[in-house]
């Protein structure tokens, strides 16, 4: 009398291997889509938020590559803020303003626009992944 069933055990191991062999470029295209989304979410909150427009700002919202986050073993991307915008960090933490000599005047606020970005990109973000999920899943029924 056997106690294991082993019915279906090849179509299943089949299915584990087609999502071993799949996984981790359908994650990084996923990712990829993913990290353009946001992208341009924040170039779309940055027009909207930003009151002098040179058009640098829009141009140095960059979507970064796709990588393993070390300390957790998480997939990541990112978006940031780079050529032909190095002020960037200055408009969305806010500096200091300075007359010649060096003497402070006063503050500009930040317009944390990443950060607002990215907040509100979170529910889109659960809601594609459970899909995601879904999808990467399908092989096992």
């Amino acid at each position: 009398m056997s106690l294991f069933e082993t019915e279906g055990i090849d179509e299943f191991s089949d299915a584990i291997e087609f999502i071993r062999k799949n996984y981790p470029k359908e994650v990084k295209k996923f990712m990829q889509s993913e990290g353009t989304k946001l992208k341009n979410k924040t170039i779309k909150k940055a027009r909207t938020t930003v009151d002098k427009k040179t058009g640098n700002y829009e141009k140095g919202i960059k979507r970064g590559k796709y990588y393993k986050y070390a300390p957790t073993g998480a997939d990541s991307i990112r978006v940031y803020s780079g050529k032909p915008a190095y002020h960037g960090h200055l408009i969305e933490y806010g500096h200091d303003m300075v007359i010649p000599g060096g003497k402070k005047v006063g503050r500009v606020q930040g317009y944390h626009i990443f950060k607002n970005a990215a907040d509100e990109f979170e529910k889109r973000y659960e809601k594609d992944s459970e899909k995601f999920a879904d999808k990467i899943l399908k092989p096992l029924e």
